[in-house]
């Protein structure tokens, strides 16, 4: 089958184009409803073909839809089937192909239809691939962003928690600094007189030095009392 599909839509639509002129005609048997129906829908038609032809393809769809409400005519659908695949929408153009086959199994652009199916199911099948990789592309990328921000906040909570160490090992340096020099500070307070060892060394000089006076004033070379006393008693 050829490789695009852009050249097709004209005779489809040509033949939507003749099939709406030649059932649309004015018949005596028709009632003003009817006819009025044709005519709005000639006109729709008419607007949904101008559209198709300079790309405006939702504007397209649009007239298309509202041409087959008021005249149902399976052109119509392959119309519409040709706005959803240039659209990019082939799940749905497919359905409307396959309508419009249902409604003219027997058209001579049935093989070329089919083609037409079969390509939409290939183009939706890669599509819905298309879409799944981008979803799980995003999801990596979601994947990505949350391992990214899970490192950066356990980074931070190290750095928070390593700052919190620091600040508790100088905080104890503080206190082992001030316990060596507590002692220091209180030597030099003044101690009272009685507890120093060199007051009492100094009593014990003196003391000595009295006691040798007083042994030898005593034991000196004559150490008699200057009075002998009573000899011996007068009778």
């Amino acid at each position: 089958m050829p490789s695009s599909t852009r050249s097709r839509p004209r005779s489809p639509l040509a033949l939507a184009l003749l099939g709406v002129l030649l059932l649309g005609l004015p018949s005596p048997a028709l009632a003003v409803g009817e006819a009025d129906a044709e005519a709005r829908a000639r006109a729709r038609f008419s607007e949904g073909n101008l559209a198709y032809d300079v790309g405006d393809f939702d504007k397209a769809l649009k007239s298309f839809s509202e041409a087959y409400r008021l005249k149902p005519l399976p052109a119509f659908l392959f119309n519409m089937a040709q706005c959803h695949r240039q659209l990019g929408q082939f799940s749905r153009a497919a359905f409307f192909y396959r309508r419009y086959l249902s409604l003219e199994p027997d058209v001579a652009s049935a093989s070329a239809v089919r083609e037409l199916v079969q390509e939409m199911e290939t183009r939706e099948r890669e599509q819905q691939a298309r879409r799944l990789e981008r979803e799980r592309a995003e999801q990596d990328k979601q994947v990505q962003r949350a391992r990214a921000e899970a490192a950066k906040a356990e980074a931070d909570a190290a750095v928070r928690r390593r700052a919190e160490l620091e600040a508790e090992q100088r905080a104890l340096e503080a206190r082992a600094a001030q316990s060596l020099t507590a002692p220091q500070q209180a030597g030099t307070v003044s101690t009272p007189w009685t507890r120093k060892w060199w007051v009492w060394a100094g009593a014990g000089a003196a003391v000595a030095l009295v006691t040798t006076g007083v042994v030898m004033a005593t034991s000196g070379p004559d150490a008699r009392p200057t009075s002998l006393g009573t000899v011996g008693r007068l009778r």
